[in-house]
């Protein structure tokens, strides 16, 4: 019995979570995520499968704007691009234009939701790399846009599409003590510009989607980071911080830099001879600079929130079900952006050694 005890704990997975949701992939609508981790808590390859939920709802305010204020060429209610003249014809994330604007509403919500193909392979317990690819569902919903003299309700933009594919590799660093251990994983990720960045619409004149809500970015991100966890009697920490800067991409559209950092503590649990419990709960924090269009700062993006997390990993031999769920806590995003909401992960992870 203690040495099948033994076994399982050493085949416990344990998710290291910072959300983008979850992505390496970053979706521009997370306006701050980068990088999405998971890992194994002895250091094993896997393979996995995640979903993935980002929503946004709520506004900080709801006056009108007029289309013939100043303000909606500056602050066009989430993209804040300004109208620029370009070689793209685009359909923005909220629709821009002289006769065209947002009646903001409760009813409005924007969901990012991402099926997600994860392979990772650890080398001799010293080197660690990843390959993520992911699939987007992208849903933005107006109850109201006005086309004047016009209104037009129940406005739809719906995109779907491969996202990029990142690529990562880590150092593993054990530390051992007589009671605990720490292990530290310096880093560094890559997504490349593999993903649909051009999708057109479904209108008269085939325009390209605002690249906001765009699957792919045709834009390289490179991501140094770092990740650390101790370890003890059954309990530790999981704690990390990345940062991510990006080229420019399709649409002359260009993401700003981000910051993301989290704090985890953890407790495994001996459910029976083959399961293991392993609740957590902690906090992470996403911050980022503003986007750039055309080499211009886009007002309504980028922002500063911290999230509540809890999670639990279900874990049978050498399968284990993720589950993370994120509230946000504080966030102050720049202008009268549409608000962070809930975010949800589940994952099936399948781990093997080399």
């Amino acid at each position: 019995m203690k040495l099948i005890k033994s076994i399982n704990y050493k085949i416990l997975l344990l998710g290291l979570t910072s959300f983008s949701f979850l992505g390496m992939q970053k979706s521009y609508a997370c306006d701050s995520c980068n990088f999405f981790e998971y890992s194994l808590l002895q250091n094993k390859s896997y393979l996995g499968l995640f979903y993935r939920y980002r929503g946004f709802n709520d506004y900080k305010s709801y006056t009108a704007v007029s289309p013939a204020s100043q303000s909606i060429l500056t602050y066009p209610q989430q993209l804040s691009t300004k109208l620029l003249p370009g070689s793209y014809p685009i359909v923005m994330h909220e629709p821009e234009g002289n006769n065209l604007y947002v009646r903001k509403s409760k009813e409005d919500f924007e969901t990012y939701q991402t099926i997600e193909v994860r392979g990772n392979f650890t080398v001799k317990n010293k080197w660690n790399f990843t390959a993520v690819l992911p699939y987007e569902f992208n849903k933005v919903y107006y109850e109201e846009y006005l086309d004047l003299p016009k209104p037009t309700r129940d406005t739809t933009l719906f995109v779907q599409g491969w996202g990029d594919l990142t690529l990562a590799g880590d150092y593993i660093w054990l530390i051992y003590n007589k009671k605990s251990r720490h292990t530290i994983r310096p880093g560094f990720a890559i997504n490349l510009p593999t993903g649909q960045a051009l999708i057109k619409s479904g209108n008269e004149n085939r325009d390209y989607f605002d690249p906001i809500i765009q699957p792919g970015k045709n834009a390289f991100a490179f991501i140094p980071r770092v990740n650390y966890q101790w370890f003890l009697n059954n309990q530790g920490v999981n704690a990390g911080a990345s940062y991510q800067f990006s080229t420019e991409g399709a649409q002359d559209y260009q993401a700003g830099d981000s910051f993301n950092a989290y704090a985890i503590y953890f407790h495994q649990f001996q459910a029976s001879e083959k399961v293991l419990l392993a609740p957590n709960a902690g906090f992470y924090y996403e911050a980022s600079q503003k986007d750039l269009w055309n080499t211009i700062e886009q007002d309504l993006t980028g922002g500063k929130v911290t999230f509540a997390q809890i999670g639990l990993d279900f874990n049978v031999t050498q399968t284990t079900l993720n589950l993370i769920y994120q509230y946000p806590l504080s966030q102050n995003l720049n202008g009268n952006q549409i608000m962070h909401s809930s975010r949800l992960s589940v994952g099936v992870i399948r781990n093997f050694k080399l």
